[in-house]
This record gives structure tokens, sequence and C-alpha cells, in this order.
């Protein structure tokens, strides 16, 4: 896929995301670089591998689940399409509780 500044100004427009004139120039050659690779995964031929015989994952495996840095609440507000000052606003995708909906 030919990922050029182009593009990574639409896409970034439709994640709402301010990049400079230098964050673009410097993107999209980094990712060209991972659609690339991800062609060559995709080209593996992994032959008749079955998931379902492959060995779980162990707990010990995974990461210890730790509190980390956080982002700034008015940082994730200024790129909201809409907010009420506090909480994102998003539209309504459930049923009222008392009518037994959703």
């Amino acid at each position: 896929m030919d990922i050029d500044e182009t593009l990574v100004r639409h896409v970034a427009q439709l994640a709402r995301l301010e990049l400079t004139d230098a964050e673009v120039a410097g993107i999209a050659p980094q990712l060209s670089r991972i659609f690339a690779h991800v062609d060559q995964v995709q080209g593996l031929d992994v032959g008749d591998a079955d998931p379902a015989t492959q060995s779980p994952i162990a707990m010990d495996d995974l990461r210890r689940d730790e509190a980390g840095p956080t982002l700034d609440p008015r940082a994730v507000l200024r790129n909201a399409p809409q907010h009420d000052g506090a909480f994102l606003v998003v539209p309504r995708f459930l049923g009222d509780v008392e009518d037994g909906e959703g």
C-alpha cells in the first residue's frame, strides 16, 4: 500500500489528530514500513495449522496489570466531537432501563 502525506493527513483528520508537517513527514515512511511488514506476514504459509491444537497462554506469560500514567482529561475532551465539560457525549445506543430493553 502506498502511504503518502495526503493519506496520513486524511487519516489524522478522521482520528481528530493534529499533526505538524514534520510529524506527517515522519509518519508516512513509518506506516509504509509497517504495512510492508504486514504484507510479508500475510504471505506466510502456515500450512494446515489448526489453532485449536495450540497450547493456551500460561498466566505466567502475561504481564502484570499495574497502573501507569494516564491521559490528561482536558486533552481528551479537546479531541472529542462532543463533551459536557467532564464527560464524552455519545449517542444513546441502549434502551431505557425501566422498560427492560437493552
